[in-house]
């Protein structure tokens, strides 16, 4: 039944914005509240916008097809503008209201760290499409002592465990680039990414020729001076597309000639438009959604709904996040069931117990919340634009 539910989720047209009711459906019971923690202002607003989008298609289309019998369902959004304090009580105010039935989000990882604890108190299921960070899932010694701390957080992109490695492992054995030089913002996200990475090319014979901390808006002139320096093969980079292209840019300038390689928080249409060099590297999880045949509905469906904004690097992972918490809901309400806050725990164990096809892969949560698909593809900077080159492995 799950499997089904999502193929025809993928499957189905549907007007956007409006997260609208099938004209035949009972909605006597009132409306469910599925709520989304995302940028969608600021610099990293085209990534949350297309998150919001995507949220909006996955409801829209659960409204036409009656899938939790007796209610109406329609996405809360809040922008946490990339800013942990704001994702907090965006999250405060979403878990207030008793219609909610679990939140979707946030984006950044340093901002799920803030909201995780919110949600977590309020007993709130969250599924985030976008936060990558291994602690989030599995605590700091995620090696050794692996402890997960939010029994309410999920997430259906691969972590930076999955990541980094993978970006480390096809850097030395495919372009044969050894010689690296890591620089990262010092956010969570960042952090964790390059950790990861100089870790896996260590084990594949690599140097970490500079290890450079640059938090966002520091001087450059001295990141690319430390980086000519030590003359490396590639500059891997942890952090996101708005420092990391005029980064690129300015180690042009300086005489540095080495690619610039990054995680998923780099492969955004924005980096190139930031000062992004052909050739630059970059991994995001999961395949391309416009390359699998499950995922063309869905990108289909996004164009006839005529949203403004781009899909985006997240926009199929949301897409299947809004629909495991609609069959969650639909699984802890069975047939008759009346929704209360007090079934938010029962809420938490129907996603843990999810199992189907998403369009972005086969879903389900291992026992730290994270999602059992790893696929890594690999992008260049090819004519202006980000090309794929291929899976990691």
């Amino acid at each position: 039944m799950v499997a089904t539910l999502l193929v025809l989720a993928a499957g189905c047209g549907g007007a956007g914005g409006s997260s609208g009711t099938g004209g035949d459906c009972d909605t006597s019971r009132g409306t469910l509240v599925v709520g989304l923690v995302a940028p969608l202002s600021g610099e990293l607003a085209s990534v949350g916008l297309g998150m919001k989008n995507s949220a909006d298609l996955a409801v829209t289309q659960a409204n036409a097809r009656c899938a939790v019998p007796g209610y109406h369902l329609a996405v809360q959004s809040q922008d946490d503008r990339a800013d942990p304090a704001t994702g907090a009580a965006a999250a405060a105010t979403l878990a207030r209201d008793p219609s909610l039935i679990g939140v979707l989000g946030p984006f950044n990882s340093s901002v799920a760290q803030a909201v995780q604890p919110v949600l977590g108190a309020a007993g709130v299921v969250q599924v985030s499409p976008g936060s990558t960070a291994t602690s989030l899932t599995r605590g700091a010694n995620a090696v050794n002592a692996p402890l997960r701390q939010y029994q309410t957080f999920f997430r259906t992109v691969a972590t930076d465990a999955v990541q980094g490695p993978a970006a480390a492992t096809y850097l030395a054995r495919v372009e044969n680039r050894r010689r690296v030089a890591v620089v990262s913002d010092g956010k969570t996200y960042g952090e964790g990414i390059a950790e990861e990475f100089a870790k896996q090319l260590a084990t594949e014979g690599g140097d970490v020729v500079a290890r450079i901390a640059a938090p966002p808006g520091s001087p450059r002139a001295a990141v690319v001076s430390q980086v000519a320096a030590a003359a490396p093969d590639a500059v891997f980079y942890g952090g996101e597309y708005p420092d990391a292209g005029p980064l690129s840019a300015a180690l042009a300038a300086g005489g540095v000639k080495a690619p610039v390689v990054g995680g998923d928080g780099v492969v955004n249409p924005g980096y190139v438009t930031a000062g992004g060099r052909e050739g630059d590297l970059g991994t995001s999880v999961g395949p391309p959604p416009e390359t699998l045949p499950a995922a063309r509905g869905f990108v289909d469906a996004y164009r006839r709904a005529g949203y403004p904004d781009s899909i985006g690097s997240y926009g199929a992972f949301t897409f299947d996040a809004a629909n495991v918490l609609v069959d969650s809901a639909v699984r802890t309400l069975g047939e008759d069931g009346e929704w209360s806050p007090a079934l938010r725990p029962e809420m938490v164990r129907s996603v843990q117990g999810f199992h189907g096809d998403g369009i972005t892969g086969l879903l389900s949560f291992d026992r730290f919340g994270d999602v059992s698909t790893d696929t890594v593809t690999v992008y260049r900077v090819q004519g202006g634009q980000w090309s794929v080159v291929g899976p990691a492995d």
